[in-house]
């Protein structure tokens, strides 16, 4: 993700904040250089570096004479790891939580078969220790969140795959978007013990028991959405087990 440290990084976060909340919208013209650097107190500079940074993520697009434009929704690269943490931070619906879980649906059961066949002995001592971390954070969320992130990242890069291996950056986002979106207040010892079954699972080099694990696993996190959906219109911003 883009570092927001740094007035570059601020400028970079505000801006892109914007078009997803939609107060851009598509079309919409970007207020004029002295109106930006006047409101978000940076040189043009900084502005205009900023702007480079969100034509690379296809969210605008600078012309000269005409000014810089929000881009059209489709050309957004809605996968990247800032664009993804910006939209949840802009209260995203319930559509978007949905695509996360059909995205998990067709990408990480394949990924765990795939790691129970080529993940190593030293990877798969990593997981474990993951899952160690879990246990030992049932009841402190931020650390929990974040072993699970960690978990979920080594089965992708346990696959061996070059290009599941570079998703998992991206993967990061989606999966805190959602962990976060779903998890309730109390623990969810279930939900930890589908992670131990996994982790046997890959373990054991069992790859169609590291998938059906998986896949129960997902199917729990989407059920606990959908009872998340209901209770209120927009998703929860509490810390989530996935």
């Amino acid at each position: 993700m883009y570092p927001r440290r740094g007035l570059h990084g601020e400028v970079v976060h505000r801006i892109g904040l914007k078009i997803l909340s939609g107060e851009l919208l598509p079309g919409d013209l970007l207020p004029a250089d002295e109106e930006l650097t006047g409101e978000l107190q940076v040189s043009r500079t900084v502005l205009r570096e900023s702007v480079k940074v969100l034509a690379a993520k296809g969210l605008v697009e600078a012309r000269q004479r005409t000014g810089t434009r929000v881009r059209p929704r489709e050309r957004w690269n809605l996968l990247d790891p800032d664009v993804l943490a910006w939209r949840f931070e802009a209260s995203p619906d319930a559509a978007f939580f949905r695509s996360i879980v059909e995205l998990r649906r067709i990408v990480e059961p394949e990924a765990a078969r795939l790691a129970a066949e080529r993940a190593t002995d030293a990877e798969i001592a990593e997981l474990r220790a993951a899952f160690a971390d879990m246990e030992a954070a049932m009841d402190e969320p931020d650390a929990y969140l974040e072993a699970d992130l960690r978990f979920h990242e080594l089965i992708l890069r346990g696959c061996h795959n070059e290009l599941l291996e570079h998703m998992a950056g991206m993967m990061r986002a989606v999966f805190r978007a959602l962990f976060v979106a779903t998890r309730p207040a109390e623990s969810e010892p279930s939900a930890t013990a589908a992670h131990g079954a996994i982790v046997a699972a890959v373990a054991a080099r069992d790859g169609a028991a590291a998938e059906s694990g998986t896949r129960a696993l997902i199917e729990d996190t989407a059920n606990r959405l959908e009872r998340t959906l209901v209770r209120r219109p927009t998703a929860s911003r509490r810390a989530a087990r996935g």
